[in-house]
């Protein structure tokens, strides 16, 4: 995974027509198609600046027209073409674009920002604990600078993510064009992607621990980005408790100095419980050991601890030849619920590749 550049500088690789429509036709930008106008006189090779889906653009003249989404970039379909992502001229940038190179990152530029909707789940919930610890007596004392200093040498740090786990967010396969035909003889496993909120459980062993004092043992509970000390009644800890994670965990750490779970969180309450689940269901996609991760096939052993794996879908998987041939594979319904797949996850253990194709159809249901 690299860190995603949603607005960036990018040629234009291919122009084609759109059949019945007179006044626009799709233009490809890496792996992404993209309805651009006509009257715009887009060239094959031009520079230009292209602004992924999930971006929220700020409120000048150049987005009015996104005004009713909000300012947000999403997939939407004209004339039966999907269209993901916008294409706009460099002189949107300020001062002297001469200077930019393809492939050069103008997000913050720009002053673009991601749609993230579990990301403000995460701040809601940090802000309800905040708020939950505030007492009469508390803001009574805080009025004296000693307090204050005592207070801050006690109080809980900000929650932060632990440094020797990745983040289970997967690029998507328009940002690697070149990959259909570089990997068109490598076979991968693919496993369904679904819509929940993404969730880490770790295990670590305490080198802290003097003999009989301490625990064997440190456990750890994360969403997507932060750590969450203390068990709580939020999804996570559930989560943890319902299936018994910790103990699943110590059962599987072996010699290893850690141990790491990754999964998806669905239910009540999360991306509009497209899945009909009652309470909260956990479906595991990673496995993860210090010098290795589980294959999908592997993880059918988490079966035995009532730990669900996200569906395997093909374990002997060639990329079709282009992209979107793959954007149209990932299209179908779910597995596990009568409701259309959000895409497919592709891994090759072997060479450490791994992307994600979105279900353009569940992108336009569901207005992503």
């Amino acid at each position: 995974m690299t860190d995603r550049k949603l607005a960036s500088i990018q040629r234009i690789v291919s122009l084609d027509p759109i059949p019945d429509a007179d006044k626009i036709q799709k233009a490809t930008v890496l792996g992404w198609e993209v309805v651009v106008a006509k009257s715009e006189n887009h060239q094959v090779g031009d520079l230009v600046c292209y602004i992924e889906v999930d971006a929220i653009v700020p409120e000048r003249p150049e987005f009015e027209f996104l005004r009713e989404r909000k300012f947000r970039v999403r997939t939407i379909k004209l004339r039966k073409q999907v269209s993901q992502g916008l294409i706009m001229p460099l002189t949107i940038l300020p001062g002297d674009f001469a200077g930019y190179q393809e492939g050069s990152d103008v997000t913050a530029v720009l002053g673009i920002k991601k749609y993230d909707p579990e990301g403000e789940r995460e701040q809601k919930l940090l802000d309800e604990k905040a708020a939950r610890s505030k007492n009469k007596l508390n803001k009574f004392l805080l009025r004296y600078p000693w307090y204050r200093r005592l207070f801050s040498a006690f109080m809980p740090k900000k929650a932060s993510w632990p440094k020797f786990i990745k983040k289970t967010d997967e690029d998507r396969i328009q940002l690697f064009p070149g990959i259909c035909e570089r990997e068109k003889d490598t076979f991968f496993q693919v496993t369904e992607k679904l819509d929940g909120q993404s969730a880490t459980y770790f295990l670590v062993k305490n080198k802290k621990k003097f003999l009989w004092f301490g625990e064997d043992y440190i456990f750890g509970v994360c969403s997507r980005n932060l750590l969450l000390p203390k068990p709580d009644n939020s999804s996570y800890w559930t989560i943890a408790k319902q299936l018994k994670i910790k103990d699943a965990l110590k059962a599987i750490i072996g010699k290893n100095d850690y141990i790491i779970l990754q999964g998806e969180i669905l239910g009540t309450g999360i991306q509009g419980n497209k899945y009909k689940v009652s309470g909260y269901d956990f479906y595991a996609f990673n496995v993860i050991e210090p010098n290795r991760q589980w294959q999908s096939l592997e993880m059918k052993c988490l079966d035995f601890f009532g730990i669900k794996q996200v569906p395997v879908l093909d374990s002997m998987f060639k990329l079709k030849p282009t992209i979107p041939e793959n954007v149209e594979y990932a299209k179908g319904k779910s597995v596990i619920a009568d409701t259309l797949r959000e895409g497919v996850v592709v891994r090759n253990y072997g060479k450490n590749i791994s992307f994600k194709i979105i279900n353009a159809d569940f992108l336009l249901k569901f207005e992503e």
